[in-house]
């Protein structure tokens, strides 16, 4: 089931559905399905390093330990700081909305690159989404905010903005971090005064009968 999230645009709020756009959806997908000699559908396992054990698929799991090797439970995992300090939490966006006041250019949008999209549609079939600010969508403007699905220490950038068809866009990012490198510029070592005179000289005595 899609989920609701609360928007605030200036001094008026109003409720959007999600609905999670990816590939899948845009092209399609297949699957490849393995099957043995009798027809029977394959399934996954993990070869041990005794080469004779096999574990099945979800025979696995993760899990958390101390310096002392002892096994510690998630919830008792805190977020710190270099100093050890603790980080706050955000809550879930689901939780406490989304509020649309920051206004960013295309260049800033364009310095992050997408991972999540997310197509709004309105709650209230009758009224829709807040004139203004389908009014604001319009003129191409570009709203930048922060988005925690469940809830986080680094809650990820997010914009929202209008497509070429109309829909508009709940886009997570993530910013680029791109550093610029380049070859060392080769030194110029500037010809000293003697240099030149034993240039003209050298030229001057240079024997073409030689040639």
């Amino acid at each position: 089931m899609a989920r609701s999230l609360t928007f605030t645009f200036g001094k008026t709020s109003f409720d959007c559905t999600l609905h999670k756009v990816d590939r899948s959806k845009l092209y399609g997908s297949r699957s490849i399905e393995t099957l043995d000699m009798d027809g029977n559908k394959c399934t996954l396992a993990t070869l041990l390093d005794d080469g004779k054990t096999l574990l099945p698929y979800g025979g696995t799991a993760s899990g958390y330990i101390n310096p002392d090797g002892e096994w510690v439970c998630r919830k008792d995992i805190k977020a710190v700081d270099f100093n050890g300090k603790p980080l706050k939490k955000v809550p879930s966006s689901f939780d406490t909305g989304i509020s649309l006041h920051e206004k960013v250019t295309v260049e800033e949008f364009l310095n992050h690159s997408i991972r999540l999209s997310y197509a709004l549609t309105s709650k209230d079939e009758e009224n829709g989404m807040h004139k203004a600010f389908i009014k604001s969508m319009k003129k191409g403007d570009i709203y930048k905010t922060s988005f925690s699905y469940r809830g986080s220490i680094d809650p990820d950038p997010a914009f929202v903005m209008q497509g070429e068809d109309e829909t508009i866009w709940l886009l997570i990012a993530s910013r680029n971090e791109i550093e610029f490198s380049a070859l060392e510029q080769a030194g110029v070592i500037a010809a000293t005064e003697e240099q030149d005179e034993g240039a003209e000289s050298s030229a001057d005595e240079l024997d073409f009968g030689m040639l």
